[in-house]
């Protein structure tokens, strides 16, 4: 038998076959182009709840910067804020100046509010050990000196050890022209919080993480509970890629992560989200996870009032964790299917090819002369009709074979 020459295959192979093919495959492909419409409508919805998030959450942020810099430049147009930068040495405006600045610590998020000279050293604050500091190496001093307002980035400060957000804006003495700067010093507290509204947002395992404009974390929602544990961990403060020699010298030189970047900056790489940073806009992308070891979709989103990135990213499971369960209940169910089909095929074919086999060797037998030999085949169907024919054969060989005796006999 060929096993190329279909019409030479035994009936009970091209049964079986013939019911394989015909009862699983049509099921199957049909299985298989459902299950990728399926996977298509998933991945199109959760690159639209990502993108929602990030947007939602990024605009969120946005307005958080937005409304610490008006706290700021309406403190630093104070009449009392500008008497006493311009004569420090007035009581009444140092006593006026400080009252103000301590009213706008008590602020949620606010550590301490600042008054800093045209030589960058502080002249006077709401937290006392904070005057007579030098912060001229500070960007939101010199910034600021330039005219216009400003917001750090996260920064270790030197005074409590902790991250810690600038805003600033220049004090603009008589003929406009800067005489000195007012900061404001935030815990990142605040900005630490609208991203831990992330955290298992879009699906389980989903987290947030603002970049800085080096790809550098800044805020991760997976700090929730534990802010402590996160504060110089691989979860803050490290590059998704590395930097530019020129990069991370200037951060270094300004000592803005403390200690934990005193030397370098950390780099625990995700390679696709630094491939994204170079691309402005929103977009969405498949991606590692410095979380999980699963393929993560991602959203990213521009920031308007910083050049920072925004975040969000979820780990397949939790878009595909249902419809890969499925997946397999299809699967086994298909598996369950093929073995009845096989089962099923042989018990038919044997119902086939059974009586063949008797016919066959009821005719083998008379071909040998055994021309009483029983044919046990009992059907209506085409196979008894074939049994008859054989029976019919039979009747006919022996009167044949009777004539043919009597004939010598009368002879």
């Amino acid at each position: 038998m060929s096993l190329f020459n279909f019409r030479d295959w035994r009936i009970r192979n091209k049964l079986l076959l013939l019911l394989l093919v015909f009862g699983i495959l049509p099921s199957t492909l049909l299985g298989g182009l459902t299950f990728q419409v399926f996977r298509g409508v998933v991945s199109n919805q959760a690159a639209s709840n990502l993108q929602t998030r990030s947007l939602a959450t990024a605009l969120t942020i946005d307005q958080y910067l937005r409304d610490r810099v008006e706290d700021v430049v309406t403190l630093s147009r104070m009449a009392e804020v500008v008497e006493y930068a311009t004569k420090p040495e007035l009581g009444t405006a140092r006593a006026n100046t400080l009252q103000a600045l301590k009213a706008v610590a008590t602020r949620t998020d606010y550590e301490a509010t600042s008054i800093i000279g045209a030589d960058g050293k502080i002249l006077l604050s709401s937290n006392e050990s904070d005057i007579g500091l030098d912060i001229s190496f500070r960007p939101f001093f010199f910034e600021a000196m330039k005219g216009a307002p400003y917001i750090s980035d996260p920064t270790v400060s030197v005074v409590t050890g902790r991250p810690a957000i600038f805003f600033s804006a220049p004090i603009r003495g008589q003929n406009n022209q800067v005489i000195g700067v007012a900061a404001t010093r935030l815990s990142l507290d605040g900005l630490w919080t609208l991203i831990e509204r992330d955290k298992d947002a879009v699906g389980a395992g989903s987290y947030g993480l603002l970049l800085d404009e080096n790809g550098i974390r800044i805020g991760n929602s997976l700090s929730l509970g534990r802010r402590s544990e996160m504060e110089g961990s691989f979860q803050l403060f490290t590059a998704v890629a590395p930097l530019s020699p020129e990069a991370e010298k200037a951060l270094v030189n300004e000592k803005r992560f403390g200690a934990f970047a005193a030397q370098q900056v950390r780099v625990v790489p995700i390679p696709e989200i630094a491939n994204a940073l170079v691309t402005p806009g929103i977009k969405t992308f498949e991606t590692s996870s410095d979380n999980n070891t699963e393929r993560n979709f991602a959203a990213l989103i521009n920031l308007t009032n910083k050049p920072w990135r925004y975040v969000v990213l979820s780990p397949f499971s939790s878009f595909f964790g249902e419809l890969n369960l499925w997946a397999t209940v299809y699967t086994l169910a298909n598996l369950v299917l093929v073995f009845i089909i096989i089962v099923v095929a042989y018990a038919v074919a044997r119902g086939f090819t059974n009586p063949i086999n008797r016919l066959t060797e009821v005719a083998d037998r008379i071909s040998l002369g055994e021309l009483d030999v029983q044919i046990d085949v009992s059907r209506r169907d085409e196979i008894g009709e074939l049994a008859e024919a054989v029976a019919r054969m039979q009747a006919s060989l022996q009167a044949a074979i009777e004539r043919l005796r009597a004939r010598r006999a009368s002879s």
